[in-house]
């Protein structure tokens, strides 16, 4: 390299930098050495290598006579006589620090690029404060493209010599190659502030600039490298995508032509290419660049990922699928495919396929809410009413939600009336009454209600909710029908006079104010009840107790869900419902009236406490400690919730916690059988 030699000439005004001392030339061989730097300098170098030789013939120990010829060698391109006298000079002066440079000159000459960084290294362990070394061992570990050491050599040599421009260049170059952008973003910079009328690494600068994406200047430079050089296909193909990732569309595109222009082999180009004919709404001619680059790339998920979303945009639904599914066989973990895919099935009713790539992205994603508002909605499509009804309660949890909490509503009552054909009416009437606290104005949830009571005899609460019903949809045929129907059936003194008179109507728009006057009538008059409603509130629990002593468990729901019904307050009948339930080991059913009872009740330590059993039985572990811990919170010496609590955590894997809770409990336990069974689960912890 061209600098090399500038080295070489301060070493030599420098002297021999503490080598070791040499024969004295004598005065005849020195004689010859001018004569042949007389030769030397007007290019004749047979001549001068023929007086050095007889020069040598007189002083054969004289290093520096080896030195000359060797020089004089390298001129006329006889590499290896040069490197003999080199070595021959070495053996005289084996510390000269300056030979082994020049051996290392010569064998980069030669491109023998492993012994000419040797030969430097050994000049510089020689001399090793002479920096511009580190220049010489740099430019050749640049050019056997060892980018790494040359960066380290450049930045020795800079840290001596900062504004030497070539080494900068050199600098930023191997950082461009070993792709750390932002450096060689900072030197180019540097360089084209400082130097600009020497600056010519336009494309090189560009190039970095564009993979730090920093489109926006990348741009300018990327056109001054193709106004040096208009055939410079990478420098287009970096201005297209520059432009592209700008959303400069008809500029990119102008581009990416010139570059397929410039080289139509550039296939791997075309995936971006046709991205942007996609978003251009070209649809056809994405298609043909995507199975371009399908053909030589046939493993990118990506690009049939892509394929598949245009020919959806283009109407073409079974090709896309086809795509979408090649996709995701190519790459099962890529989620925007996995998206792609949950929400083409949705939309083509396929809820089964949708909910297998929703759950595939809730995997990645647990915490991605449209997603999961997708899965409920799916779930509400499947009739899945519970699983539907707790994600929807789940994600409105995390935010407000309009929609979701629409949604919540119409699930809870679809599943309150699929309860009312199955005859689950303590269920039924507990979903729709949810349903009327998130939404007071829902008529079909006072219906529902009105329909669970009507058919367990609760004759005035099933006429008050039907009323209820009308009021909120006054307009509704089948309410007034059903509720006309009812009335008819009860006995004549029961029936409100505007009822017998109206046997006739149906309501209409014309007539409903008429219809909210019966109701309005209805709701003053006060019939005797039926025979079958004669039983209290106190009556209908004391027989459900009865009934629950006696082992009828069936019977004992029966008139506990009547007493609730009348009392929805009532959180202690609720608690023997899920009592019941519970034993007969529908955990699931059990765990939903012990939530009801801490709702209407939410100091009710005993239905948190057994609902945090329920839970613990269904593996909700962490759900089952919040219980315990409020019943805690309520009643602190509610003992067992300390041993419930260290079983809770015992079965997630936390010594630490199950160990102080069963530790706590020791302080209330009196029994020494439990005490000798909680010392050795603690001692089993703390193994």
């Amino acid at each position: 390299m061209k600098y090399i030699n500038y080295v070489f000439a301060l070493l030599i005004l420098c002297g021999t930098c503490s080598m070791s001392v040499q024969a004295k030339m004598s005065k005849e061989a020195h004689e010859l050495y001018q004569e042949a730097c007389s030769y030397e300098y007007k290019h004749n170098y047979p001549e001068a290598i023929n007086i050095i030789n007889k020069a040598l013939e007189i002083n054969g120990d004289d290093a520096m006579l080896y030195t000359k010829i060797a020089g004089l060698y390298t001129e006329t391109g006889d590499y290896n006589s040069a490197l003999a006298a080199y070595n021959k000079a070495l053996k005289l002066q084996p510390n000269d620090a300056f030979i082994y440079i020049s051996i290392g000159s010569l064998q980069q000459t030669m491109q023998n690029y492993d012994a000419a960084f040797e030969a430097y290294a050994k000049g510089t362990e020689i001399f090793p404060s002479y920096k511009y070394n580190y220049l010489n061992m740099a430019n050749v570990k640049y050019i056997a493209k060892d980018y790494k050491s040359a960066i380290d050599y450049y930045n020795t040599f800079l840290s001596a010599y900062p504004e030497h421009i070539e080494a900068n260049e050199n600098l930023a170059n191997s950082y461009l190659a070993v792709k750390d952008y932002e450096k060689a973003c900072d030197i180019y910079n540097k360089l084209y502030k400082e130097y600009p009328s020497n600056f010519k690494d336009y494309f090189r600068y560009g190039v970095a600039l564009f993979n730090t994406k920093k489109y926006e200047s990348a741009v300018p430079m990327l056109q001054k490298a193709i106004e040096a050089d208009d055939a410079n296909t990478l420098a287009w193909a970096d201005l297209a995508l520059s432009y592209q990732n700008l959303d400069e569309k008809d500029l990119a595109l102008n581009a990416f032509n010139k570059t397929f222009e410039l080289n139509p082999k550039l296939t791997g180009l075309k995936f971006d290419y046709a991205n942007l004919l996609g978003n251009m709404n070209q649809y056809d001619e994405a298609i043909t660049a995507y199975k371009e680059y399908i053909e030589a790339f046939p493993e990118d998920a990506a690009a049939y990922k892509n394929l598949g979303v245009v020919y959806k945009e283009s109407g073409k639904d079974a090709l896309a699928l086809l795509n979408l599914e090649k996709s995701y066989l190519k790459d099962p973990t890529n989620i925007d495919t996995q998206k792609l895919l949950a929400r083409y099935y949705h939309e083509n009713k396929d809820y089964a396929s949708a909910l297998k790539y929703y759950d595939l992205v809730l995997q990645s994603k647990p915490d991605d809410f449209d997603v999961k508002a997708n899965k409920a909605l799916v779930l509400h499509a499947q009739k899945n009413y519970p699983a539907a009804i707790d994600l929807y309660k789940d994600l409105l949890l995390v935010k407000e939600n309009d929609r979701i909490a629409k949604n919540l509503v119409s699930a809870q009552i679809a599943y309150g009336y699929y309860l009312l054909d199955r005859m689950d009416y303590a269920q039924a009437t507990l979903y729709f009454k949810d349903a009327l606290r998130d939404s007071p104005e829902e008529g079909s949830a006072y219906f529902g209600i009105a329909e669970a009571a009507k058919s367990m005899n609760l004759y005035e609460l099933a006429k008050e909710n039907y009323k209820l019903a009308l009021e909120k949809e006054p307009d509704n045929t089948g309410y007034y029908n059903t509720y006309k129907a009812f009335i008819d059936s009860l006995p004549q003194e029961a029936v409100p006079e505007t009822v017998q008179t109206a046997n006739d109507k149906t309501p209409t728009a014309e007539n409903s104010s008429e219809v909210q006057s019966t109701v309005q009538q209805e709701t003053e008059t006060k019939p005797a009840d039926a025979p079958q409603t004669a039983l209290t509130y106190d009556d209908l629990v004391k027989k459900g107790n009865e009934y629950y002593q006696s082992g009828k468990y069936n019977e004992a729901v029966d008139y506990y869900t009547k007493a609730t019904i009348m009392k929805p307050s009532d959180s202690t009948t609720m608690l023997k419902i899920g009592n019941i339930y519970n034993l007969l080991g529908d955990e699931e059913k059990a765990a939903l009236f012990y939530e009801h009872s801490v709702e209407v009740n939410p100091a009710y330590a005993n239905g948190w406490f057994n609902l945090g059993l329920v839970y613990a039985k269904l593996n909700r572990h962490k759900d089952s400690i919040k219980c315990f811990d409020t019943v805690i919170k309520l009643t602190p010496d509610y003992p067992y919730s300390y041993y419930a609590l260290g079983q809770a955590y015992e079965n997630l894997g936390d010594k630490f916690n199950a160990i102080e809770n069963y530790t706590l409990y020791k302080g209330f336990e009196e029994d020494e059988h439990m005490l000798n069974t909680i010392d050795e689960k603690i001692k089993q912890l703390e193994k």
